[in-house]
């Protein structure tokens, strides 16, 4: 009975173990990044909502959100929301062929020129196969997991990791920030989809951190991005 007993508690200590251990349970965060940036480099349409911290400028307007209609590669029709003064005005750029429209307010659908074009944030770089999401996602350092959450509505992994100013750089179409960038990660645990990503550091002046919060949503739905007729 004694022997019996010993090994009951025994065989009790390993399922204890094998089930609430810290190996077995938990997340390795580099791999939570792997497999989202190879779901990512299948993306074919995606819709972002983002929201812009305090100090982020867009044709000397203040940048507060943002709605992007995005088909990969390189098309996007997005509508920003920006102050001026006390008014909330749109500012909708529209990018398809390799060219880049703005319509600013009150005014017409206007082409903007490459070296203009470089100067406008451009969402759909975000998720170029070669240089956008599906190949930095997992060139952070200090990767660490960061529990369990949801985001949209989906139970995510949560990861958070830092990035520096070339990596993030390379997101934002060569437009680097003034140092490295810490980003936190909600990965689809089912999809290995991204549905959320801040980003926060100093993305514009060296010493002052601003922060950006990307929320993805209609992964691969019909998006047609129609050029616009400028003035």
């Amino acid at each position: 009975m004694r022997q019996i007993g010993w090994y009951a508690a025994l065989l009790l200590a390993v399922v204890v173990i094998g089930c609430s251990g810290p190996g077995a349970q938990a997340v390795d965060p580099v791999n939570v990044l792997r497999q989202a940036g190879q779901a990512m480099a299948g993306l074919r349409s995606v819709t972002a909502d983002v929201k812009f911290g305090p100090g982020i400028t867009l044709q000397g307007l203040t940048l507060t959100s943002a709605t992007s209609k995005i088909a990969v590669p390189g098309a996007s029709d997005t509508v920003f929301k920006v102050k001026q003064g006390d008014f909330l005005l749109d500012v909708r750029i529209v990018t398809t062929g390799g060219h880049v429209y703005i319509r600013l307010p009150f005014a017409q659908f206007t082409e903007l020129s490459p070296a203009q074009a470089r100067e406008v944030p451009d969402l759909s770089a975000l998720f170029d196969r070669r240089a956008g999401l599906p190949t930095v996602l997992t060139a952070g350092r200090s990767t660490t997991a960061l529990g369990e959450e949801q985001a949209g509505g989906v139970d995510c992994d949560k990861v958070g990791t830092t990035y520096t100013a070339s990596q993030v750089g390379q997101l934002l179409s060569g437009r680097q920030p003034a140092g490295d960038i810490h980003a936190t990660v909600w990965v689809g645990r089912s999809d290995h989809y991204v549905r959320r990503v801040v980003l926060s550091g100093p993305l514009v002046d060296a010493g002052k951190v601003v922060q950006v919060q990307v929320d993805l949503r209609d992964f691969n739905q019909p998006v047609a991005v129609a050029t616009p007729v400028a003035a």
